[in-house]
């Protein structure tokens, strides 16, 4: 069930809390504030949503999508993820003696973001569940994803080209991250809606 608390899980949060809400920043300090930083910690919400929305999957007989545990992980996970986010904030402005935060259009564009985000998330971990053996499976293959983009998004500017990053950095700006939130967070509420209407039919796996 969704409100039943396992140990490791619980263990894996408060390690991830740790590390990305006090260690990193107070290491980055005032570095922390980069654009390049926030938005992928924007998005370690999607670390506590994908585990309990699989979870929620495997509990409901004939699988499906609980939309009613979707939803509830999605609050969940999003408002950790944010957490952490501030508790990072907070960590560098009490290393610097000072209050240090991003500008308010930045810190409502990220929470909007992750938002929508964690419903992409959400729909695609019940997606995978659904066509998956098992829970660890589904949570394996979701996980080698997440990592994947991780190592992309730190990775590809290595390899892009001055022009094309030149393009790609204006969106590393205040007004380019507002109009970016604007442009993917209803292309992710739709590609979500798509994905649970695919759901409502489990495919069975092999």
């Amino acid at each position: 069930m969704l409100t039943q608390v396992v140990p490791r899980t619980l263990f894996n949060n408060l390690l991830v809390a740790v590390l990305f809400g006090f260690l990193v920043p107070y290491f980055k300090g005032i570095e922390y504030l980069d654009l390049f930083l926030l938005i992928p910690y924007s998005m370690l919400s999607l670390f506590f949503v994908i585990p309990m929305v699989v979870d929620a999957v495997f509990a409901q007989p004939g699988r499906g999508v609980p939309l009613g545990a979707l939803f509830r992980s999605v609050g969940i996970g999003w408002s950790t993820g944010v957490g952490v986010l501030w508790l990072g904030i907070a960590t560098v402005s009490w290393r610097t003696g000072r209050l240090v935060a991003p500008p308010v259009a930045v810190g409502l564009s990220l929470a909007v973001m992750s938002l929508f985000a964690c419903i992409f998330v959400a729909a695609l971990a019940a997606w995978t569940a659904n066509r998956a053996p098992g829970a660890s499976t589904a949570k394996g293959r979701l996980r080698i994803a997440f990592l994947l983009i991780l190592v992309a998004f730190f990775a590809l500017p290595r390899f892009l080209h001055e022009d094309t990053m030149a393009r790609l950095l204006q969106y590393l700006t205040p007004d380019g991250i507002v109009q970016a939130t604007l442009v993917l967070a209803p292309i992710e509420a739709l590609a979500a809606v798509v994905l649970i209407l695919r759901s409502r039919k489990p495919v069975k796996a092999a």
